[in-house]
């Protein structure tokens, strides 16, 4: 019983493979062992070619049939990542008859930070560069068995109104500003938990529920 998150919302891949509940029976040679790694690889262009034979590697020795349901960062982020990854998980999660969760890029960095600094009781504004002067921007808030909750949506807004929003927030807040693909795969680790959380749950998403969320249009009309 695993779990397989992917991040390719930037120019890296970030993969994680995790246990759920703790343990896999019978993985290796009759053994009974947690697993619990994730990885990240500066593909830039390349992550539509590689996705596939990375994910083959990442995963043995375990097979397809050994995962429970897949977790997948739907955006913001790059267009022509976000949608890789997105397409990729949704025809794994398909074929194999099991859930799909799509964690936004934004509550994965959230969760992060939570899970590192102990900043559960706050709320946490995350800020992500985009195109033309604007940037996607949310404030997450942790519920009760700390999953984080939107308390100002995913959205693009230019750098201004963001600033305006943090200012006349009436909560604490934890800032978080990441430059433009700087770091971000390393929050499939926030993904997978985020997805393992909700599984355990009882949340079983169908694979055709989750789209991606580019958040800008790739082509501007002129």
């Amino acid at each position: 019983m695993l779990g397989l998150a992917i991040h390719t919302a930037s120019p890296q891949l970030g993969l994680m493979l995790q246990s759920i509940e703790g343990t896999v029976e019978g993985a290796v040679e009759g053994t009974s062992t947690a697993v619990r790694r994730h990885q990240v690889w500066d593909l830039g262009r390349e992550v539509s070619s590689q996705l596939h034979v990375k994910m083959m590697e990442f995963v043995s020795p375990y097979t397809w049939q050994d995962l429970s349901f897949v977790a997948v960062a739907k955006g913001p982020g790059g267009f022509t990542g976000t949608r890789v990854g997105v397409v990729a998980a949704r025809t794994l999660a398909q074929q194999l008859e099991i859930p799909l969760f799509g964690v936004s890029t934004l509550a994965a960095l959230a969760m992060g930070v939570a899970r590192e600094s102990q900043s559960a009781s706050k709320d946490i504004a995350v800020m992500m560069p985009a195109k033309r002067g604007e940037v996607f921007c949310a404030i997450y808030r942790f519920d009760k068995v700390g999953q984080p909750t939107p308390a100002f949506e995913d959205q693009v807004l230019i750098e201004a109104e963001w600033a305006e929003t943090i200012k006349h927030w009436d909560r604490p807040l934890v800032q978080i500003q990441t430059a433009a693909g700087e770091g971000i795969a390393n929050s499939v680790v926030g993904v997978s938990a985020i997805a393992h959380t909700r599984y355990r749950n009882g949340l079983r998403p169908d694979w055709s529920a989750v789209m991606p969320f580019y958040g800008q249009h790739p082509v501007v009309n002129c």
